[in-house]
C-alpha cells in the first residue's frame, strides 16, 4: 500500500535522477527518477510524495501536483430563466378554521390507533410454523479483546517491516499476493516477500490470540461461553510460547469449571420452569445444553414428557397445539413425546408446521397421517 510523504530534493546525480532525504529530516533519503519530477524543480524544492516501503529501501513511485494558493474566495454562478417571478399571494380563511382542523386532527388520530390495534392483532395471528425460529438461549458478553499484544509486536520490527505488518493485520495473505502481483519487482523479489510475510502473519495471529485469551481472562464469569471455547479451541494452532502456553493451560482449567457451572444452572432453569407448568419454556431450555453430549436426569426426562403431553390435548387451540409441536421438535425429549388429543379444529398453518419438522417429531407425525 503506498504511502505518503514530504520529500526535499537534495542534489543531482545523474541527467536521470535525483537525491532526496525527508523534508525537514536527515533520515530517511534516497534517489528518485527525473521523470518523475515536474518541470524546472530545483535544488532544495519540497515536494509531497507516494512511496512503497520495501525491504531494500523506499521507492518513490510518484510525484503528487503542488496545490495552488487561489486569489479569492470561490463564486457560485447562479442560473435562472431571467424573468420575474410572482409575488407572494395571501387568502382569507373563514371562521371555524380552527375547530374543523382540531376535528380532523383528533378524527386521524383515532383512525391511527385503530390502524395500530390491527396491527397488532395481526402480527399475534401470525400462522404458525412460518418464519419461526428454534429458541436461543441469550448470549453472555461478547468478546472485545484489545490490541496489546499485536501492537507491541509490530513496534519491536525494524521500521522498514512495519508497514507490511500494518498490511497483514488489516488483511490476509491472498490479498497482499494480489498486490505484489501489480508491482513491479525484480526476479524473485515476489516469493521472497511472500515467505517472509507468511512468517509475519504467523506471529501476528499468535500475538492477537494472546489478545484474545488475555480478554476472556479479564471476564471469566460473563464472558459468552461461544467465544470461550472458540478461543481455547484454537489454542493448539497459536499458543506456542511459554506464556501464552501457561496462559492455555489456565483457560482449559476455567473453561471446564464454568461449562459445569453453566450445566447446573442450565437443570435449575428447567425444573423451576416444569414447577411453574411453563412447559414451552422448559422445552426450548433443555434444547440449549452447555454441555455437549450430557442427558437431562429421568426425573426431569419425565416430567418434561409428560408436561408435553399433557399440553398437547383436544381442548388446546391449533395455535398453541403449533407452539407447543415446534419447542418439542428441537428438544431432546422429542422421540417420546405422544400428545393426548389432536385440536377440535386442525388448521391450515398448523398441518404445514407438523410437516416442517415431521422427520423430528415422529410420534406426533404419525397423529396427522391417519386424520
Amino acid at each position: 500500500m503506498p504511502n505518503r510523504l514530504d520529500i526535499e530534493i537534495t542534489s543531482q546525480t545523474t541527467d536521470s535522477s535525483y537525491t532526496w532525504r525527508s523534508a525537514g529530516a536527515k533520515e530517511p533519503k534516497g534517489t528518485i527518477k527525473a521523470s518523475l519530477l515536474p518541470s524546472g524543480v530545483a535544488i532544495g524544492d519540497v515536494l509531497k510524495v507516494e512511496a512503497d516501503f520495501l525491504l531494500d529501501g523506499i521507492e518513490i513511485t510518484a510525484v503528487l501536483p503542488l496545490k495552488t494558493k487561489k486569489d479569492g474566495p470561490e463564486l457560485l454562478e447562479l442560473f435562472g430563466t431571467g424573468k420575474e417571478a410572482a409575488g407572494v399571494t395571501t387568502s382569507l380563511v373563514k371562521k371555524g378554521g380552527k375547530r374543523k382542523r382540531r376535528k380532523d386532527a383528533r378524527a386521524g388520530s383515532r383512525n391511527k390507533q385503530t390502524g395500530e390495534k390491527k396491527q397488532q392483532r395481526s402480527f399475534k395471528s401470525k400462522p404458525a410454523g412460518k418464519g419461526r425460529k428454534p429458541y436461543r438461549s441469550p448470549r453472555g458478553k461478547r468478546l472485545k479483546p484489545s490490541k496489546k499484544y499485536r501492537n507491541e509486536y509490530i513496534e519491536s520490527l525494524p521500521e522498514l517491516h512495519k508497514p507490511l505488518a500494518k498490511e497483514l493485520s488489516g488483511g490476509t495473505i491472498p490479498n497482499l499476493r494480489k498486490t505484489i502481483e501489480k508491482m513491479e519487482l525484480p526476479e524473485g523479489f515476489p516469493e521472497a516477500l511472500l515467505d517472509y510475510a507468511e512468517d509475519l502473519n504467523q506471529q501476528l495471529k499468535m500475538a492477537e490470540w494472546m489478545d484474545k485469551a488475555t480478554a476472556i481472562e479479564n471476564n471469566i464469569e460473563s464472558i459468552d461461553l461461544q467465544d470461550f471455547r472458540s478461543v481455547v479451541a484454537s489454542s493448539g494452532r497459536w499458543a506456542k510460547s511459554t506464556e501464552s502456553i501457561t496462559v492455555k493451560e489456565r483457560l482449559e482449567l476455567k473453561l471446564n469449571e464454568r461449562i459445569d457451572q453453566d450445566h447446573k444452572k442450565w437443570l435449575n432453569a428447567i425444573d423451576e420452569a416444569l414447577k411453574e407448568e411453563k412447559t414451552v419454556r422448559a422445552l426450548n431450555l433443555s434444547s440449549r445444553s452447555p454441555k455437549a453430549g450430557a442427558q437431562l436426569p429421568e426425573a426431569i426426562t419425565s416430567n418434561l414428557v409428560e408436561q408435553a403431553n399433557k399440553a398437547m390435548n383436544e381442548e388446546t387451540t391449533a395455535y398453541r397445539w403449533s407452539i407447543v409441536a415446534e419447542a418439542v421438535a428441537f428438544s431432546p425429549v422429542r422421540q417420546k413425546v405422544v400428545p393426548e388429543g389432536l385440536p377440535t379444529e386442525i388448521s391450515e398453518e398448523l398441518k404445514q408446521s407438523i410437516k416442517k419438522h415431521g422427520d423430528r417429531i415422529p410420534q406426533i407425525s404419525k397423529l396427522f397421517s391417519l386424520t
